[in-house]
């Protein structure tokens, strides 16, 4: 197993260096986090998927919000969504956070994953994504993101499905994350992904396990995969409670060879909408991509984290921010010697060695 690991080690070398794809990131790594244990968690205190939001004036007393999921042993039973609040009185990205519910309890049927945060006219709203549940079978689709409003004692009634996907290989409102427009429109973004090549699903059963063995070895030496991604989505609306309308799908202009974006999350500074960027599903970097006009988003060259930066591995969908000068950059990862726990961190840089 050592040997195979040094020659994939030395190969990814080459690849690297071939395409350009660098194995340091700006950033440093990060200070672990942690939160006050969820009555009902059992999850070693694992965290993935996390979104912060700052909100200057607070919000029913608090002004740092979060909401993760835990996915302890990737086990997506357990992933609901929980809201959590931080005080830091230098009102610095705090590193303790304080659970205040559970969003949502385990479906009857399905998962849920995929929450994000979403600030407006003096209300906080928490949405979160729902995988084949009787929610989305009402509404007629495989996977669907719904919301609530948040309130000082849970959440109000349930909005939605805001978008939506009726196909259960190609999905394209992934990680989605609401902003407001200057205009007043209300617009999610999302990733694009299909999930399996229909060649190889459909294949002759006498020839498909192989051609998964072949297709596995592609991927993890990072030449072909099952899955591909389209890009980013664009869906809109006049009421953040209404259902969007898909616009188009596109990509992240100056992007890596080596990236499938995965998942993402978004943020607004110096008059420009940033993206904060998984790279991969699995091998990821975190990377920051730009827009000047809320629509066509150009990747910086340089990762802000990646597994070498931080010493760790299973790097996962993150969430960011810019305040006081300083970028902050909150991200999951996991220990080699235990891959089952998500942890998360906070680093944070000067704005001006980053943008």
């Amino acid at each position: 197993m050592s040997i195979s690991r040094d020659i994939l080690s030395a190969y990814r070398k080459l690849q690297y260096k071939l395409c350009r794809r660098l194995e340091y990131g700006t950033m440093s790594l990060g200070e672990l986090c942690t939160h006050t244990p969820f009555e009902e968690e059992i999850n070693h205190g694992d965290v993935i998927h996390p979104c912060v939001r700052y909100v200057p004036e607070g919000y029913l007393g608090h002004k740092w919000w979060m909401v993760y999921t835990p996915y302890y042993a990737a086990n997506d039973k357990t992933e609901n969504p929980i809201l959590c609040y931080g005080d830091n009185e230098t009102n610095n990205p705090p590193t303790h956070w304080i659970v205040a519910y559970q969003v949502q309890g385990q479906p009857a049927k399905g998962y849920n994953s995929d929450p994000t945060l979403f600030y407006d006219n003096g209300k906080m709203y928490v949405m979160w994504r729902e995988n084949m549940t009787e929610r989305c079978d009402k509404a007629g689709y495989v996977r669907a993101t719904f919301g609530a409003e948040v309130l000082k004692d849970g959440i109000g009634d349930v909005f939605g499905p805001l978008v939506g996907t009726k196909d259960i290989e190609e999905d394209a409102e992934v990680s989605p994350t609401f902003i407001k427009t200057n205009e007043g429109k209300y617009r999610c973004y999302a990733m694009h992904l299909r999930f399996h090549s229909p060649f190889v699903q459909n294949a002759n059963p006498l020839i498909k396990k192989t051609l998964e063995t072949f297709v596995n070895i592609t991927d993890i030496l990072g030449l072909w995969s099952l899955q591909k991604g389209y890009g980013y989505t664009i869906w809109e609306s006049d009421d953040i409670k209404t259902t969007f309308s898909y616009k188009q799908t596109l990509k992240f202009l100056n992007c890596n060879k080596l990236y499938r974006p995965w998942h993402m999350d978004l943020f607004e500074g110096n008059d420009k909408l940033y993206a904060i960027v998984q790279s991969n599903q699995c091998n990821a970097d975190i990377c920051l991509a730009e827009s000047f006009d809320g629509v066509h988003f150009r990747m910086y060259a340089r990762p802000l984290m990646t597994n070498k930066t931080c010493g760790k591995v299973g790097i996962y969908k993150p969430t960011s921010g810019m305040l006081g000068g300083n970028f902050f950059l909150y991200y999951t990862a996991q220990d080699v010697d235990n891959r089952a726990l998500n942890k998360m961190y906070l680093t944070t840089i000067k704005i001006i060695y980053i943008i």
